[in-house]
C-alpha cells in the first residue's frame, strides 16, 4: 500500500495530475475504508480544480475519521473558493475543535471574517492563534501581520504599528508586512514627510533586487511607445474604476499597451480590461525575477506601477529596473521609496509647487486632474431630496473615519442642530464596530440617535441608490475620498473636503477643482465647518447642484477620459525624449 502512495505522490510532484487522480481513484475503489486514499484523492481533485469531487473525497475521510482536522480545513478552503463563506466558517471552526493549535485554520478563519466585514471577530481569532502558537512556531510573523492588519481596520493604529514591527523583527525580509507598515503610515499620515521618505527607502534597501537590467540602446523620439501597466487590481476594484477609461482612449498609433495582471480571480471587469489592452500577461505564479525578465523581453519603454505598497503588488519587480523608465501612478499615495522608480505621476492640485511631500521619484505634474471618472452602467437616477433636516453622509471605508474626522463631523453636527449623519461601510456589518463608532460620537457630545450606521448594500446599484438619502457628503480626513467622492458627485451629492498638505489629503480637492467646485474645498477646519453650514442652510442651491451635477461632470475634465489619455501620452513622450537625450 505504501508503495502505491509513494507512486501517487511522485505523479503529483511531477504535475501528472490526471494520472495521479486515476491511480488514487482506483486505490479508493479497492480500499474504500482507507482514509488516506480518500484524502489524497481530495487533494488531487482540488489541485485539478474539481472542487465538488474534492469535497466529496474529504467528506469520505470524515465518515471514517469524524474529527480529521485537515479534512475540515480543506473543506473550508473549498467552500471559500465556492463563495460559501458561512459554510467555510463552520468547517474551519470544526477543524479548530478537532485541533485547537491548528494555526493555519485560525489564519484562514480570521481572514474570512475580515472579508465578510467582521473585523472584531477576525481580531479575536488571530489573537487566539497567537496564544496557541509556540514561540518557536515558524509562522508567528504572519500571525502578527494579520493582527496588525485587523487592528488597522478597527482603527487601533498604534497597536497595529507595534504588531507590524513585531512581524518584521521575527522576519526582517518579510516584504509584505513591511509594505503593510508603509501603507499604515502613509494612509493615516502618521509621520512626517521626512520619516515617510526614510521608511520607504528602507523597504528598497531591504527587499530590492541587486541585479539590474541595463538600458543603453538609443531610440527614436517619435516611435510608438510600449507602455506596461502592472497591477493586482485589474478587476472590480477602485483602481480599475479609474484605469479603464484611460485604456479605452489610448491612441494605438502612439502607444502599445501591455497589462501585467496579478489577478487570481478574474471577473467581468478583468475581461473588459483585457479587451482594451494590446497584450495581456497574467503574472500569477511568476517569480519577481521571471516577471522582470518577461517585461524586459517585451521591450517595454515605460513601466507603470498601479499599486505601490498595497496588497498583492509586484513592486519588487520594479527594483530589477526591467524598463528604462518606471512610473508610479494611481493606486498608492506616497513615495514608493524605490531608487529604480523614476517618476510619480500627479497633478498641480495634488502636488502644488510648495508641496511638503518628499519622494525619491521626480514628481511629474500633469496640467489637469490626473484622474478620470467613468460611471458604472448600474448607476441609478438621481432622486429629489425634501426641504427638511439635512442628512450628511460618508460612504468611505471606516478606516478613513479617523479620530480627527469624528471630531470635525461632530462640530458640524453641533453647528447644524437638526441634522443627522449616515455612515456607510462594510465594517459596519460588525455589531462591535457599530457600537464603537456610536460611542466615539457620543464622547463628542453627539446623541447616537443622530448617527445612522449602515453596512454595504448587496449590489452596486443599491449602494449608489443610498445616496438618495443624503444631502451633503462630508469627506474624511486626513485621507480623503477617491472613488467614493466621484460616486457621491455622480449621484448629485456635493462633497465638502479639507485639502491638506500631501497627495493623500488632496484627492477630493483635485476632483472638485476639475468640476469647478472650489466652493466645496476648504483649507482649514473652520472653513470646512463654515462651508458645511452654508450649504446645509441653502436648500435651493443644494437642489440646483443635485440636478445639474451629472451634466457638470460630463462636460468637465474629470469625465474627459480622452483628454487625460492624450495628456498622459504626451507625458510619456516627454519622459522618453528626456531618456533618449540623456543617453546620447
Amino acid at each position: 500500500m505504501s508503495d502505491k502512495f509513494t507512486h501517487i505522490q511522485q505523479l503529483f510532484q511531477e504535475n501528472r495530475l490526471e494520472e495521479a487522480n486515476a491511480s488514487c481513484l482506483k486505490l479508493c475503489q479497492q480500499n474504500p475504508g482507507n482514509p488516506r486514499a480518500w484524502f489524497e484523492l481530495g487533494c488531487i481533485n482540488a489541485q485539478l480544480g474539481n472542487l465538488d469531487k474534492a469535497a466529496e473525497s474529504f467528506q469520505h475521510v470524515l465518515m471514517i475519521l469524524p474529527r480529521h482536522a485537515e479534512s475540515f480545513f480543506n473543506l473550508g478552503k473549498i467552500s471559500t473558493l465556492q463563495n460559501r463563506a458561512d459554510l467555510a466558517i463552520q468547517f474551519y471552526q470544526k477543524a479548530l475543535q478537532s485541533q485547537p493549535d491548528y494555526i493555519e485554520a485560525y489564519n484562514n478563519l480570521g481572514n474570512l471574517y475580515r472579508i465578510c466585514g467582521k473585523p472584531s471577530a477576525a481580531l479575536e481569532i488571530f489573537q487566539r492563534a497567537a496564544r496557541a502558537a509556540q514561540p518557536s512556531f515558524n509562522g508567528l510573523y504572519k500571525i502578527h501581520d494579520n493582527i496588525a492588519s485587523t487592528l488597522q481596520e478597527t482603527g487601533n493604529l498604534k497597536e497595529a504599528l507595534q504588531h507590524y514591527r513585531r512581524a518584521l523583527a521575527l522576519k526582517p525580509d518579510y516584504a509584505e508586512a513591511h509594505s503593510n507598515l508603509l501603507f499604515l503610515l502613509s494612509y493615516n499620515v502618521l509621520c512626517s514627510p521626512q520619516e515617510m521618505l526614510e521608511e520607504s527607502k528602507q523597504w528598497d534597501q531591504t527587499h530590492g533586487a541587486r541585479r539590474l537590467f541595463s538600458h543603453t540602446q538609443h531610440g527614436n523620439p517619435q516611435q510608438r511607445l510600449r507602455i506596461g501597466y502592472v497591477s493586482p487590481d485589474l478587476r472590480r476594484h477602485a483602481v480599475s474604476y479609474f484605469l479603464e477609461p484611460i485604456l479605452a482612449h489610448h491612441d494605438p498609433q502612439q502607444v502599445e499597451v501591455f497589462c501585467y495582471a496579478e489577478v487570481k480571480h478574474p471577473d467581468e471587469v478583468t475581461l473588459r480590461l483585457q479587451q482594451l489592452s494590446h497584450h495581456w500577461r497574467s503574472t500569477v505564479g511568476m517569480s519577481d525575477e521571471d516577471l522582470a525578465q518577461k517585461i524586459h523581453d517585451d521591450g517595454i519603454h515605460i513601466l507603470v506601477d498601479l499599486a505601490g505598497h498595497t496588497a498583492n503588488s509586484r513592486l519588487r519587480v520594479f527594483t530589477f529596473k526591467p524598463a528604462p523608465i518606471q512610473v508610479t501612478y494611481l493606486g498608492y499615495f506616497a513615495t514608493t521609496g524605490l531608487n529604480a522608480m523614476d517618476y510619480w505621476l500627479s497633478d498641480e492640485v495634488l502636488h502644488p509647487a510648495d508641496t511638503t511631500e518628499l519622494a525619491v521619484e521626480t514628481i511629474y505634474r500633469l496640467p489637469r486632474c490626473c484622474l478620470t471618472y467613468q460611471p458604472d452602467i448600474q448607476t441609478p437616477p438621481v432622486t429629489q431630496r425634501p426641504d427638511g433636516p439635512v442628512v450628511f453622509g460618508s460612504f468611505n471605508q471606516l478606516t478613513k473615519t479617523s479620530p480627527q474626522a469624528v471630531q470635525l463631523w461632530a462640530e458640524v453636527l453641533h453647528a447644524v442642530p437638526d441634522s443627522r449623519l449616515l455612515i456607510k461601510s462594510k465594517q459596519l456589518a460588525d455589531a462591535t464596530m457599530r457600537e464603537t463608532l456610536l460611542a466615539r460620537f457620543e464622547a463628542q457630545g453627539i446623541d447616537p440617535a443622530r448617527i445612522t450606521p449602515m453596512p454595504h448594500a448587496p449590489s452596486l446599484r443599491e449602494h449608489l441608490a443610498t445616496y438618495g438619502q443624503v444631502d451633503i457628503a462630508l469627506d474624511t480626513i486626513p485621507r480623503t475620498g477617491g472613488s467614493t467622492t466621484t460616486e457621491a458627485l455622480w449621484m448629485g451629492v456635493p462633497v465638502i473636503t479639507l485639502a491638506g498638505e500631501r497627495f493623500i489629503e488632496r484627492l477630493s480637492a483635485s476632483m472638485l477643482n476639475a468640476l469647478g467646485l472650489s466652493e466645496c474645498v476648504a483649507s482649514s477646519r473652520e472653513e470646512y465647518i463654515h462651508k458645511a453650514i452654508k450649504l446645509a442652510s441653502d436648500y435651493p442651491h443644494r437642489t440646483q447642484l443635485r440636478h445639474t451635477m451629472r451634466q457638470r461632470m460630463e462636460t468637465s475634465p474629470l469625465c474627459n477620459s480622452q483628454d487625460l489619455a492624450h495628456t498622459m501620452e504626451l507625458a510619456f513622450r516627454n519622459m522618453w525624449e528626456k531618456f533618449i537625450q540623456y543617453n546620447e
